[in-house]
């Protein structure tokens, strides 16, 4: 009897304790005041940057980014269709444009502004990504932190970061689009990605990231909506990459 009883304690006793360990796991994962801090340790002075994005199944396609004073600018070039070059502008704020060369040209937001926002818990949110579930899984075979979904949950928006330094990794907007940053290195003393990938459905498009310039004086008219308003010689672009950026990045905000 004593021995039964033994082993029915043995055994709750177990139980008790792997309950103990396990459940709370939840409270070890970053609150949203937390996760901002982080995100503020490790980007917060990126404050401003010039980087061109190009694209290996586009070669003649580039996209230049500048981002400051709150704002950013990208700039959309393509000689992929004539001998002339087409050049399309946009101007915005967090995840809003507020003006394009030419008007109506339909630009999204830049890749680069979802992977680093300047609010980043608020930022994420207003994009769909629910700040109540978080969990632990596994990118690749990097150990990695979601923010917005559970492992094996692939349509929730969502963003993971690498579980060590907090460099995003994956972002998911929807169950059709989904963002992944590739090869990370240091530059300028900040973890930035040098490639990525972006998906739609089954359509797949590479990117590379060259970074021009980080935390460099960028003049406040770069940013001016009135200037690009009066642009002239801008023209909607109409290559297979432009047109994938439009699916891939369009915010409903």
């Amino acid at each position: 009897m004593f021995l039964k009883n033994l082993n029915t304690y043995l055994i709750f006793t177990v139980l008790a304790v792997t309950l103990l360990v396990c459940s709370p796991a939840r409270a070890f994962f970053p609150s949203d005041m937390e996760l901002d801090e982080i995100m503020y340790q490790k980007y917060g002075t990126l404050t401003s940057y010039e980087a061109v994005l190009t694209f290996p199944s586009e070669p003649e396609t580039s996209i230049t980014i500048f981002r400051g004073h709150d704002h950013w600018q990208q700039t959309f070039t393509s000689s992929a269709n004539s001998n002339s070059t087409v050049i399309s502008k946009v101007v915005g704020q967090y995840f809003k444009p507020i003006a394009q060369c030419p008007a109506g040209s339909d630009m999204p937001v830049p890749v680069l502004q979802l992977w680093s926002p300047d609010d980043p818990v608020s930022d994420w949110m207003s994009i769909g990504i629910s700040n109540a579930t978080r969990s632990y899984g596994f990118y690749d075979d990097t150990p990695a932190f979601v923010f917005g979904a559970r492992q094996g949950d692939d349509s929730s928006p969502q963003i993971w970061f690498n579980n060590e330094n907090f460099a995003p990794l994956k972002i998911v907007l929807d169950e059709e689009r989904m963002i992944t940053f590739g090869t990370y290195s240091k530059f300028a003393g900040f973890m930035l990605p040098h490639t990525g990938t972006m998906t739609v459905g089954e359509e797949v498009l590479d990117f590379k990231i060259e970074w021009k310039g980080i935390r460099k004086k960028i003049s406040p008219s770069v940013f001016s909506a009135a200037a690009i308003k009066k642009e002239s010689g801008c023209v909607i672009a109409s290559t297979p990459v432009y047109e994938f950026l439009k699916k891939c990045l369009k915010l409903n905000n």
